[in-house]
């Protein structure tokens, strides 16, 4: 059975040099039709998120006053709430990722053995291999990524608490305004007791998803990932074969 290694360190340097034909390239589904639509409205609705946000901070407002861009605000983040701590969970149920998003002590040991590479301290070949793909069965075997795992369970956080402050101050602001969802502020009690800013706190996140945003557009438009990106799109990834 033949088992190929897609993307791997070793691999991406000799991409370059190997030329690419229609007899030693493959076309397979990398992503379906779920995950690229929970992406790519992720993507639209944080960045609209991220825009009106800067605009009340900034008190500069290009469409509307501080009432319309504050509702919209308020509105993307009621959505992208809905959408990723109900949708995204709901297709990591769904499609039985559950125990595949937990991190393991091997997962900690990889990202170490990750960075030495990067840093040239230890061979390519050391690199740990997350996806397969079997020619035979035609099936691209996908695990996730350290980071990835890292990275999505600390999103999911980091919107919970953004949600959570962003009610808070919608409250200070109109009380009542919220409704029910007022109830999740029972959830800011830890931070009242430490005396944490709610604002700075709703800051900081803010912070967190402006720069995890900039490393995985970074990391999303190098050479060597431009494949997955055209994957993300299309849902098809080009695979070499020797």
């Amino acid at each position: 059975m033949t088992t190929i290694n897609v993307n791997s360190a070793k691999e991406k340097k000799q991409d370059s040099s190997k030329a690419a034909s229609p007899s030693n390239v493959i076309i397979a589904q990398r992503y379906n039709n779920a995950q690229r639509l929970h992406h790519w409205v992720h993507v639209f609705t944080m960045l609209l998120f991220f825009f009106t946000g800067l605009e009340l901070v900034l008190q500069m407002y290009f469409i509307g006053d501080y009432i319309f861009t504050r509702s919209i605000h308020f509105m993307f983040g009621i959505f992208i709430g809905v959408w990723d701590l109900i949708f995204f969970t709901s297709v990591v149920i769904l499609g039985k990722e559950v125990h595949s998003l937990i991190p393991t002590p091997r997962d900690f040991l990889d990202l170490g053995i990750i960075l030495l590479c990067a840093l040239n301290i230890l061979p390519d070949e050391k690199y740990p291999h997350y996806d397969y793909y079997i020619v035979e069965k035609k099936e691209y075997i996908m695990k996730y990524h350290p980071a990835q795992k890292l990275l999505s369970l600390t999103n999911l956080m980091a919107i919970f608490i953004m949600g959570v402050t962003g009610i808070a101050l919608a409250e200070e602001v109109s009380p009542g305004s919220t409704m029910f969802l007022s109830l999740l502020l029972v959830f800011l009690i830890p931070f009242e007791v430490f005396f944490l800013d709610i604002r700075f706190i709703h800051f900081l996140v803010y912070l967190y998803f402006l720069g995890t945003t900039i490393i995985h557009f970074y990391f999303a438009i190098i050479p060597a990932n431009r494949n997955r990106l055209r994957g993300m799109v299309t849902g098809k990834e080009r695979i070499l074969v020797d």
